[in-house]
């Protein structure tokens, strides 16, 4: 059954976590409803979800070319292509795009974020019409501390309006940039928000890795925590709302990976009655079956408000 916990009770179940701030917002557990690992995926990595006309999409991080599409069935799902695409030339050649993050408009155009980039690209519903329609981001997240850490950069993008965007950088120190993008023009409001009020396991850094946007509000994927937080982000910084945890779920030992450094969620998306999150297990196997490389779908409950 669902139960309502507070943060301080938290804890002191976790004596091995860092101590979180006094100030602490309530905090409920998810109950899972499914656990499907993905046919399909086995090499990929993804990272990043979202949903249109009731199918989820996905990208992968080691793939710079591909939208995938996530089928749910019965007892599994299922990742597979939906679309290839070639990546506009930069001005600066890179090795590796990086997608690390995925979201979309009501049209069905995909948008997506480049970590080695710091760039949004999108993509029409058919894959014909490619563009990048912002320059780096680097410089707006360099001037307030962001972007410190090698491999610890953009990591999540929500659509939020025409336009109109919410990124995440990930880590050491992690925190938002609000974009306004049209045409040449780009305004950018960096928020930098590093200290979590959710224990965090040690060895572990408080983290951003996807983001999701419903009706002005602005959830964030808290990897590290294993929780989903509801955040608004102010003039002044960024408010906690409420803290949907989900850890105990994947520590199940059916469901979690072998190295605790991996295994852990990179895409969040919710409709009215789920959460989704999807695992990038960087093709490791789980503790159950150490054959399994397949990365793991949980459909959670989403609460009431």
């Amino acid at each position: 059954p669902r139960f309502i916990i507070t943060l301080t009770m938290m804890a002191s179940m976790l004596a091995c976590s860092k101590t979180p701030p006094a100030a602490q917002p309530e905090a409920r557990s998810l109950r899972l409803v499914q656990a499907l690992f993905l046919d399909g995926g086995e090499g990929h990595e993804p990272s990043g979800l979202t949903m249109f006309n009731d199918t989820l999409y996905t990208i992968s991080n080691n793939d710079d070319d591909t939208i995938f599409r996530v089928i749910i069935e019965e007892n599994r799902a299922l990742m597979q292509p939906h679309i290839r695409f070639t990546v506009p030339p930069l001005e600066k050649k890179v090795k590796r795009i990086d997608f690390e993050g995925i979201t979309c408009d009501p049209e069905g155009n995909f948008y997506l974020v480049s970590e080695t980039t710091y760039r949004i690209l999108k993509i029409s519903p058919d894959g014909t019409q490619v563009d990048w329609i912002t320059p780096s981001l680097r410089p707006y997240g360099r001037a307030k501390g962001l972007f410190g850490k090698k491999n610890a950069n953009l990591e999540g993008i929500a659509w939020v309006g025409a336009n109109r965007f919410v990124v995440c950088a990930e880590r050491q120190a992690r925190g938002f940039l609000e974009v306004e993008a049209e045409g040449e023009t780009v305004q950018v409001t960096t928020t930098v928000h590093d200290i979590s009020a959710l224990p965090i396991p040690k060895q572990r850094n408080a983290d951003y890795a996807g983001l999701f946007y419903d009706n002005g509000s602005l959830y964030a994927l808290e990897r590290a925590a294993g929780a989903v937080s509801q955040i608004d982000l102010t003039g002044e910084g960024v408010v906690e709302k409420s803290f949907w945890l989900y850890r105990e779920i994947e520590e199940r030992p059916d469901l979690r990976y072998k190295h605790r450094k991996y295994g852990h969620a990179e895409g969040l998306f919710m409709n009215d009655k789920y959460v989704y999150l999807i695992f990038d297990n960087n093709r490791d196997a789980r503790e159950a079956a150490p054959n399994d490389i397949r990365p793991l779908l949980l459909i959670l409950e989403r609460p009431n408000p």
